[in-house]
């Protein structure tokens, strides 16, 4: 009977995780030395009508695309992050254009025919970031 019990509640718990989604929402964090700086250049960067939240003091979150929030959080020797994060675009050329508007360089474009258009460049703290569009 024990066994039995086991078993049921093996397969009930594997049947609530198999039928879970696996993320909601997804969340990427890069460091900052200065969370206010940093802030004033992300809103730049993501335009000034995106949601912003502050959780915590040090910590500002940008709500980016549906189920994407990319977040700042400030320390006292920011390493820049290892990870590069790309963002698609419509056309690489209009947004450089817009983006150079307002003094954010987004790197020299590299064109691979039929398969994409990107950059790579950095925001003030070295956290390696990328424009890309698709054919």
């Amino acid at each position: 009977m024990r066994g039995l019990c086991f078993a049921s509640a093996a397969f009930l718990m594997m049947t609530k995780f198999a039928s879970a989604e696996r993320f909601e929402e997804v969340t990427v964090g890069v460091p900052v030395s200065s969370v206010a700086n940093a802030e004033a250049w992300y809103l730049d960067f993501f335009g000034h009508d995106t949601e912003v939240l502050r959780p915590v003091p040090g910590v500002v979150e940008f709500n980016i695309a549906p189920g994407f929030w990319f977040q700042i959080f400030e320390t006292n020797d920011p390493q820049p992050s290892a990870a590069t994060v790309r963002f698609l675009v419509d056309d690489i050329g209009v947004s450089q254009a817009e983006w150079a508007e307002v003094g954010i360089k987004t790197g020299e474009p590299v064109h691979v025919p039929d398969v994409v258009t990107f950059t790579e460049f950095s925001d003030p703290d070295g956290n390696p970031l990328g424009l890309y569009d698709l054919p």
